[in-house]
């Protein structure tokens, strides 16, 4: 009787530890999926030549995957120099939620790139 109520507790803990793991692995994703995205916007937003239109396509973009409770996903802020040729640069910054379900864990990051 002894050895089920040990191996039923063991079984137990071996769940609760794997259901733990599971979710610390898709928080990774979930961040590892922000930093790749915001590569893309920045990318996009450069070979576009800042064009309003692409920025205001990465913003809802970025709102669809990542903006929750009202919050804006991505934050662009451009600015420009003139010279002997126009420069544009700017700082393209993306919020999101890092969250461990299993232990009701939840925070708000900030990634941010220079643009330019």
């Amino acid at each position: 009787m002894e050895s089920i109520l040990k191996g039923f507790t063991g079984i137990f803990f071996l769940l609760v530890l794997t259901c733990f793991g599971i979710s610390i692995i898709g928080s990774s994703i979930r961040s590892t999926k922000a930093s790749q995205a915001l590569l893309a916007y920045v990318s996009r937003i450069e070979n576009s030549n800042y064009s309003d239109q692409v920025i205001s396509s990465c913003k809802a973009d970025a709102r669809e995957q990542f903006g929750e409770d009202g919050m804006e996903a991505l934050d662009v802020v451009t600015a420009g120099q003139k010279g002997h040729s126009y420069q544009s640069y700017g700082r393209v910054t993306l919020n999101y939620t890092y969250r461990i379900p299993v232990i009701g864990y939840s925070s708000k990051h900030a990634i941010s790139s220079v643009i330019g």
